[in-house]
């Protein structure tokens, strides 16, 4: 399995404090650096910076097919493929389409009719019909909040697709929300605060977390409910005091074939807790 980590522009790091996280990331062994993105070309921009610094792979996880054309990230990512000398890999996901799984097919024909051959192009999936057309039509699935248990199913849909389709198993990967403080109550806070944006947002994200379970929690988060408890939280992220969190972030990699650290900072701009967490998830 292949560790890789994320940072996102709603940590609130400095372009130079960001850079020192992604350094030090490298120098710890993460072998992919990433970050997801909105519909422009900051991400893009992101991910040559960083390999600039390192030398790391870089990927994009993801980019929102409603928002652009999909000749407008070709070129951004056929320009990053480029200067990277093929250390990239770009994601895509529906975003606000319609029908997606009908809709992403013929997207991604077009990515596919437009990229380089060999750049890896990974699709977004959370339900079954996005799984299996992952399954028939991507090099890699972003996996997204899945519990352990999510993802060993979601690997079993998608091999299947693969194998109806009689092309090779996609790769699996997925974001791991991971938030380290001394204060175990503040890195539960900021896991929840991001969880529930989620889980009680857009419908598709609504309804994986009621899949895995949690459907009668979130009727009871919903309106002025209390905060989301510790086995909600705890089956979709990793988080807790120094010490605590390595073993549960392993946990929820298990089954993945690239397990994504994506930082959550506590407070937003401090450089030392992102740091803190690329220390406790550093790979063996």
């Amino acid at each position: 399995m292949e560790i890789g980590f994320s940072i996102d522009d709603q940590q609130g790091l400095s372009q130079s404090d960001e850079l020192r996280c992604v350094r030090l990331a490298a120098e710890l062994g993460y072998t992919s650096a990433w970050t997801p993105s909105h519909a422009d070309a900051g991400a893009f921009d992101r991910c040559l910076a960083w390999h600039h610094a390192t030398g790391l792979r870089t990927g994009i996880s993801v980019v929102p097919a409603s928002g652009r054309p999909a000749a407008f990230y070709a070129q951004h990512a056929r320009r990053v493929w480029d200067e990277t000398g093929g250390k990239f890999v770009l994601g895509v996901g529906s975003g606000e389409m319609d029908k997606p799984a009908r809709g992403m097919r013929a997207y991604i024909a077009e990515l596919r009719r437009l990229l380089p051959p060999e750049l890896p192009l990974y699709v977004a999936a959370l339900g079954p019909h996005m799984l299996r057309l992952a399954g028939e039509v991507a090099d890699g699935v972003a996996l997204n909040w899945c519990s352990s248990e999510w993802v060993a199913w979601s690997r079993k849909e998608v091999e299947r697709a693969a194998s109806e389709a009689r092309r090779p198993p996609p790769i699996i990967a997925e974001y791991i929300r991971t938030a380290v403080d001394p204060d175990r109550s503040a890195a539960r806070e900021v896991l929840g605060l991001r969880a529930m944006t989620y889980a009680l947002g857009p419908f598709a994200y609504r309804r994986h977390f009621e899949r895995m379970g949690f459907a009668e929690e979130l009727k009871r988060l919903e309106g002025a409910g209390p905060e989301p408890s510790a086995g909600l939280l705890s089956a979709v992220g990793a988080w807790g005091a120094p010490g605590e969190v390595r073993s549960k972030f392993r946990h929820l990699a298990e089954g993945l074939d690239v397990a994504i650290v994506r930082v959550l900072v506590t407070p937003p701009g401090d450089a030392g807790s992102a740091e803190r967490v690329l220390e406790e998830c550093r790979p063996s």
